[in-house]
């Protein structure tokens, strides 16, 4: 069921808009999304620089790579577990 749009006006000072603005942009929202998510209790993070997918790209080929050397040296599993779990942390803490 698509539930009806209703919509609001609120006025900003120049500095709360340009705050916003500065706020829905780091996230990659629109102003409109950003406040309907804070409405709902959410509080949007910003979208992670582009150097940081890179780096998971990255973790991931030297994962599977590993996962390739485990065949045949099998403590390689090991340090495939730890690239896991810190791919894991780096997903939480973004």
């Amino acid at each position: 069921m698509k539930e009806e749009k209703v919509r609001i006006k609120a006025r900003l000072t120049e500095e709360e808009n340009q705050k916003l603005e500065h706020n829905s942009a780091l996230c990659g929202l629109s102003q409109s999304e950003y406040v309907r998510q804070l409405c709902r209790g959410i509080r949007p993070k910003p979208k992670p620089p582009e150097v940081f997918w890179q780096m998971m790209s990255e973790l991931y080929q030297i994962h599977s790579a590993l996962r390739e050397c485990g065949k045949y040296e099998p403590s390689a599993f090991g340090i495939c577990t730890e690239i896991e779990q810190l791919v894991l942390d780096l997903q939480e803490v973004i």
